[in-house]
């Protein structure tokens, strides 16, 4: 899309957008003369939208709705999204055109998001379905649909992409080795996984792909303003292309634009909606562009590295999910982990994953000197953090938590730990 599109396509959304009570005194009433007046516009806040929830959001006549969504409200008031028929499908095409999973008509596609309010599974449903390959719908937040039991579905009946939050795949994975059987080994199916939901750092995709034995293609997106990006072939983020999305990386002030390679406030401008479209999102989650072309082709890549409320600060120094799940990489158990900012440094608890797991003297210290932070690992029993026969009584599990204030993590951790 050529900035002249783009900018009527923003234009466009402006004028859709001042429909609803959100947007009606915020947005100008003239056309906006180039793309860079974009950056005068007020943001948008999580607050600004629960205020405005449900109706408040609302920009078209209720004859033209097809699907209504909400954020699960785990961190306040839920958010409210509307979608007309075209606005779903939007989405699930975009994410067909950009991620470089490729669905076929072949493709038997198990989807482990939660089919309840929020719309991640409804929207890649909708993908797999136009792009004619079979879904069979597995929620995680059912009863009906027990660990075990997704495991005996993934292998009699061939399924051959997996979808779902990361912790569903680790998770799927633990189960399968309490079944007795080997995730690399005994899916032969399987050619894919793909993830949404959750920060995906390289330490945790390095180690999801060696437990599976398959790519994993990562989708980044929200309900409050849909699927903003999808992995390329190479396992790099993009932002979905025709104009969909118009993406900021914002300084701290939230008024410069930071330059490619540091990281910044991201901010999405959802184009081309119609129900509910938002302007100037403040996401909550920090990213940077990686500088350079991709070598798929389509330019920089986008870095999302979680949610600012993720961050743990240590005196002048600040650690994202992505810092932290680097740590976690070096060390013999990586699949659960907890941490805590301490006065000096870092507390870890990290569950031990096998009896054969070895502890070598000195690797904390090692550790602490190449991330320049005081570090304190503590290695608890396998089944402290999880108890895994959990896995094979419920099929209910949510977003993991991984921060913890250091008192809440003595009182977690109350078995016996071994120093590492």
């Amino acid at each position: 899309m050529t900035p002249e599109e783009k900018l009527l396509a923003l234009n466009r959304t402006i004028e859709i957008a001042r429909r609803c009570d959100l947007y009606r005194d915020r947005l100008p009433s003239r056309p906006l003369k180039s793309l860079d007046e974009l950056r005068e516009l007020p943001l948008t806040t999580k607050e600004d939208l629960r205020a405005a929830s449900p109706w408040g959001l609302l920009c078209v006549p209720v004859s033209d709705l097809y699907q209504y969504h909400e954020t699960f409200g785990t961190t306040g008031t839920p958010v409210s999204s509307w979608y007309t028929k075209q606005d779903l499908e939007d989405n699930a095409r975009e994410m067909i055109v950009s991620s470089g999973v490729r669905l076929t008509e072949e493709d038997i596609v198990l989807i482990r998001f939660p089919y309840a309010i929020s719309s991640a599974a409804h929207v890649f449903h909708e993908a797999v379905r136009m792009k004619g390959a079979c879904a069979i719908p597995a929620s995680s937040r059912s009863t009906v649909s027990p660990f075990p039991r997704i495991i005996d579905l993934l292998r009699k009946l061939n399924v051959t992409v997996l979808a779902g939050l990361p912790l569903q795949a680790l998770l799927l994975a633990e189960t399968a080795e309490l079944l007795g059987l080997n995730p690399r080994r005994d899916f032969p199916s399987l050619r894919a996984i793909c993830t949404a939901g959750e920060s995906l750092s390289p330490a945790k995709r390095a180690l999801l792909e060696g437990i599976w034995g398959v790519p994993l293609f990562n989708f980044y997106g929200m309900t409050e303003a849909g699927n903003v990006a999808a992995d390329c072939e190479y396992g790099r983020l993009h932002v979905a292309g025709n104009g969909f999305f118009i993406v900021e990386l914002l300084a701290d002030d939230l008024q410069s634009s930071v330059e490619p390679g540091q990281t910044g406030r991201l901010v999405v401008t959802a184009l081309r909606r119609q129900a509910a479209p938002t302007i100037r999102y403040l996401t909550g989650d920090r990213a940077r562009w990686i500088p350079g072309e991709c070598p798929c082709g389509r330019g920089m890549a986008l870095e999302v590295r979680g949610r600012d409320q993720d961050v743990v600060r240590v005196g002048d120094r600040s650690f994202d999910l992505w810092d932290l799940e680097e740590i976690i990489s070096h060390l013999p158990s990586r699949r659960f982990w907890v941490v805590a900012p301490t006065s000096r440094g870092l507390h870890f608890v990290v569950e031990q994953e096998s009896g054969a797991d070895p502890v070598f003297p000195g690797l904390v210290g090692t550790l602490a000197d190449q991330y320049r932070v005081e570090l304190a690992v503590d290695v608890v029993p396998k089944g402290t953090l999880y108890d895994r026969q959990e896995l094979l009584a419920v099929g209910e599990v949510g977003k993991p938590r991984y921060i913890y204030a250091e008192e809440e993590l003595r009182r977690s951790a109350h078995l016996k730990t071994t120093k590492l």
